[in-house]
């Protein structure tokens, strides 16, 4: 059986293992050809523009090996390396894009889910199923496994022995050729030998079209470094020793513990980040890179690359940043030791508070009516706090001042939160933690760098999720304990219920709300009656109160006139969390859908936090029987998680036709890697459903009169669309 596999993202790790193993099955691997000029024309392959360019990639070589006759592609799904990190989303959820972008047949991407972090014996067992489809014995599956492990393993200790790049380790042991150059990139290159350069990124940029030959450019002036040279015991122990590296996507373990080990052995006299536009992982580690190199005195180029990066302008840079690095060389040569640079912040804080006193003033971000139950957790009455403060304008230029280009939105609003908590007074910031597929798990450790760098003088607490709970509730404990332990234990569970109870009645009541908006038959009477609520339950000091406010709320809203006439249509949003909570972020768009004047919409959400709680911590029977019911509807377009509620996405789209709903709208910050692979799959979701989709991506630039106006526009689509249904089911039954 011919098997293709694209010479694309894993295949410049992995393609060894993959060869041997698909060649003792007695498959013949056909591999894609190198990406060329053609290549890059034929990007429009890939349904969406907001995937990296390594994804867009990944589409013109999977149908030029369809067109070529093979009979099946070979991609696996790579969930997990270890049991402590996770691989970037994309390559989670790689197959189920190429399947719905090409339109391929279930069956003919064979794709074993690799995961040895949470199941390692279902890993085998999909390689199992993997053999199984392509006619082997499981003995057969067996051994060929282990061939190819072995294999890749000396492909591996190779690289590091003879100081070999992919594209030469491939070539040498695995006869993939690669082309040569027989001229020199620059002619009036002069080799320093004593210049070293440590050159890092994805070997999926570093060494495809995209990415300018830059490591073979960079060999014609100086002696180059790469991390598939570094020993992995290397990179493990230099990840150990951050306490936080061993959890980073497997590829960025790579990249990072490289960097890290040069570093720290002075090994490299100058270290060059090669990414590609956009991409999530490498802007979390950027931020650690940046930090560290100007710890050790590295001078640290950034450069970003896509399908219109122009060669002339990345070499100049490239040239320029050399030239600077070697009279740096020079001169610490002459002085005859080496001095590490300690250079300001570009963005200064504005206020930087004293330094911290014995008493906690804690400050913390929030999102949407979520302030209603923080305000309660950590009262006055309880604790010395900062907060909650409203999200405007300011907070949003604030954050985006520290943070990296590419780093999402949320990380930006809510740094932002925390630099106005720390200038109210704040000297103790919280945040959520938890690694996972995700960037979210890494905001605390992102922020506390940054806020450092900037000036500020602070302590920041990272709360967990204490499930599982016999590997994480006493941390979880310690953590609540760092910040309220004094208190008794009886008023911590008391504020921590009321808080709880708050944000369901708030929860419930905007359900209501988003009802009561399209019916009533004077606009603005259910939100005069829900910023009442608001009130009362913020002031609220007990179980029997916030009912009371319930009642109330009741009573207001059994009063309002309603309007006769149609149903309203029923607009659903989905997404990422905080762009779907966040009214700040998403510009208010359930008011504005709300309250448009000629077309009434009820809007619909499930994407909130107290439905992850009811789910994830309190397990609760209807949560989870509607869990399992959005990932049976997403399975047939996508089957694995990819972190954030990019399942739910799909999930909820492809439900929303038989639930009486008339179009979606998909809420995403610009780069939020688990809803760039849901949308790319939504194409066909929508199409074979049938139901409009209305994408909007949101950031700091997102303009306000712009969206508004695209609003209008898909309500009236939907409007013209129910009264063409309308109209043919009345033909039917006539």
């Amino acid at each position: 059986m011919q098997v293709g596999i694209p010479r694309v993202l894993s295949f410049f790790y992995y393609f060894p293992f993959y060869k041997t193993f698909l060649e003792e099955m007695g498959c013949q691997v056909i591999l894609s050809r190198p990406t060329s000029s053609r290549t890059l024309e034929n990007l429009a392959l890939c349904p969406t523009d907001e995937p990296c360019i390594s994804v867009k990639l990944a589409f013109p070589h999977c149908a030029e090996l369809v067109e070529r006759g093979v009979e099946r592609l070979f991609l696996p799904t790579l969930i997990s390396a270890d049991r402590y990190s996770f691989y970037c989303p994309k390559h989670i959820g790689l197959p189920a894009m190429i399947r719905s972008g090409l339109e391929l047949p279930h069956d003919f991407i064979i794709s074993p889910k690799i995961d040895w972090r949470s199941e390692p014996s279902r890993s085998m067992a999909a390689l199992f199923e993997a053999g199984r489809r392509l006619g082997v014995s499981r003995k057969m599956v067996r051994e060929a496994f282990y061939l190819a492990w072995r294999f890749q393993s000396l492909f591996t200790r190779t690289a590091v022995e003879q100081r070999l790049t992919y594209p030469q380790a491939l070539e040498k042991l695995a006869g993939v050729p690669f082309s040569h150059r027989h001229r020199p990139y620059n002619p009036r290159a002069v080799f320093n030998p004593n210049l070293r350069v440590g050159v890092v990124g994805h070997s999926y940029i570093l060494y495809d079209l995209i990415g300018h030959n830059l490591v073979e450019r960079l060999k014609e002036h100086a002696t180059v470094l790469v991390p598939e040279m570094v020993p992995r015991l290397e990179i493990r122990r230099s990840l150990e020793e951050t306490g936080y590296g061993k959890e980073l996507w497997s590829f960025e373990q790579t990249i990072l513990g490289s960097a890290l080990y040069w570093l720290k052995a002075r090994m490299i006299d100058c270290l060059i980040l090669v990414g590609p536009f956009e991409c999530g992982p490498e802007a979390v580690i950027e931020v650690f890179l940046e930090e560290e190199a100007e710890k050790h005195g590295v001078p640290l180029l950034i450069l970003t690359v896509d399908e219109q990066t122009g060669e002339a302008g990345l070499v100049t840079r490239l040239e320029a940043f050399l030239d600077t690095a070697a009279e740096a060389v020079q001169a610490r040569g002459s002085s005859g030791h080496h001095q590490p640079q300690h250079s300001s912040s570009s963005a200064p804080a504005r206020f930087l508070p004293p330094p911290l006193p014995e008493k906690r003033v804690l400050g913390f971000p929030t999102m949407g009516r979520l302030g209603i139950a923080l305000a309660t957790i950590f009262s006055n009455e309880l604790v010395n706090a900062i907060g909650p403060l409203p999200i405007t304008r300011r907070t949003a230029e604030l954050g985006a001042e520290l943070v990296p280009e590419f780093i999402c939105y949320p990380m930006t609003v809510t740094i932002g939160q925390m630099r106005q908590c720390l200038e109210a007074g704040a000297n103790t910031l919280i945040m959520v933690g938890g690694k996972g597929r995700c960037r979210l798990g890494w905001y605390a450790e992102l922020q506390e760098a940054l806020l450092k760098r900037a000036g500020y003088d602070f302590e920041m607490v990272t709360i967990n999720s204490p499930l599982p709970l016999q590997q994480n509730y006493q941390s979880f404990i310690e953590a609540i304990k760092q910040i309220l332990g004094h208190l008794p234990s009886h008023k911590l569970l008391y504020s921590a219920l009321l808080g709880y109870a708050k944000a369901a009645a708030a929860e419930k009541a905007e359900a209501a709300l988003y009802a009561l908006r399209a019916r009533e038959k004077k606009r603005g009477e259910a939100d005069r009656c829900f910023r009442r609520l608001e009130q009362a339950l913020n002031q609220a000091a007990s179980i029997s109160s916030i009912k009371q406010a319930m009642r109330q709320f009741k009573a207001d809203t059994s009063a309002i006139m309603l309007e006769e006439g149609p149903p309203p249509l029923k607009v659903r949003l989905i997404g990422e969390i905080y762009a779907v909570f966040e009214s700040f972020v998403n510009h208010e768009i359930a008011r504005t859908l709300g309250s448009l004047e000629d077309i009434r919409i009820e809007v619909q959400t499930e994407i909130t936090v107290l439905n992850w709680f009811r789910q994830n911590i309190l397990h609760t029977p209807a949560s989870l029987w509607r869990h399992r019911q959005i990932e049976r509807a997403a399975r047939p377009y996508l089957e694995n998680l990819v972190g954030g509620h990019g399942l739910d996405s799909i999930g909820l789209t492809a439900l929303a036709p038989g639930e009486g709903v008339d179009g979606v709208i998909h809420l995403w910050p610009f780069t939020c890697m688990p809803e760039i692979i849901a949308q790319s799959i939504l194409t066909r979701v929508v199409r074979e459903k049938e139901i409009p989709l209305l994408t909007v991506i949101v950031n700091e630039q997102t303009g306000e009169a712009g969206l508004q106006t695209r609003i209008e526009s898909f309500a009236h689509i939907l409007q013209e669309r129910k009264a063409e249904m309308e109209a043919k089911q009345s033909c039917l039954a006539f």
